[in-house]
């Protein structure tokens, strides 16, 4: 009888309210992380197909030094990821609120903490992309690595399934990416605001690709 139930378990905020999860909140975080990698990798990989076309090659002949030229490229590349997420957290809103019936902010609603993780997260995804396309040789190269690389990411990353119910993976999952930043969210939805690590990690992660697959693309060209 479960009036008779002596023992509830509720969660609740630090401030004592009562928090309800959706479900959305991990499925929703994981794909677009997810679908975020593919769009960082073909973002970067535009500049092999601008280098085919010999259309890079007139870009860099110009007086404009040519680390600006690429890192231009590669912040585009990030422009664009941090507006996906944007977008699909807009729609993913509108259908949380629907289900609920009621304004439900799918990620909680710290939007100063939410636009951290989006940065931080397109960043990492954008080193991905980087070195992806610095080490490739030719456009197909990089649809063909990296489209591996982004599901072996969204695998390990619970863009699939849900990576605690293998206790065995979660050690792997924490070289991802995609764990940080679905853990970030996860938290924001749950009212939580230790999100230091995660926006730290995904930083650093971003930050170290990005900058070496930008010096090993440049020294590439100069070959």
């Amino acid at each position: 009888d479960p009036e008779a139930a002596p023992i509830a378990i509720e969660q609740q905020t630090v401030s004592g309210e009562r928090a309800s999860f959706n479900p959305l909140v991990i499925f929703g975080s994981a794909q677009a992380l997810f679908f975020m990698t593919f769009t960082a990798i073909q973002g970067a990989n535009s500049m092999l197909e601008e280098r085919r076309a010999w259309a890079l090659q007139r870009l860099l002949a110009s007086p404009t030094p040519r680390l600006t030229i690429l890192l231009g490229k590669l912040i585009a590349t990030w422009v664009t990821c941090v507006f996906q997420v944007l977008l699909l957290f807009i729609f993913m809103t509108l259908v949380g609120s629907l289900i609920a019936g009621e304004l439900q902010l799918i990620w909680g609603s710290n939007l100063m903490a939410i636009l951290a993780v989006i940065g931080a997260a397109s960043l990492a995804m954008c080193g991905v992309g980087a070195v992806v396309t610095a080490l490739a040789r030719t456009p197909e190269q990089v649809n063909i690595v990296g489209g591996i690389i982004a599901i072996v990411l969204g695998l390990f990353g619970g863009a699939f399934f849900s990576i605690q119910s293998i206790p065995q993976l979660a050690p792997i999952s924490r070289l991802t990416p995609n764990f940080w930043g679905t853990d970030a969210f996860t938290k924001l939805a749950l009212g939580q605001s230790d999100i230091g690590l995660n926006l730290l990690i995904l930083t650093v992660i971003g930050g170290v690709l990005f900058v070496a697959g930008l010096l090993i693309f440049n020294r590439r060209l100069s070959a």
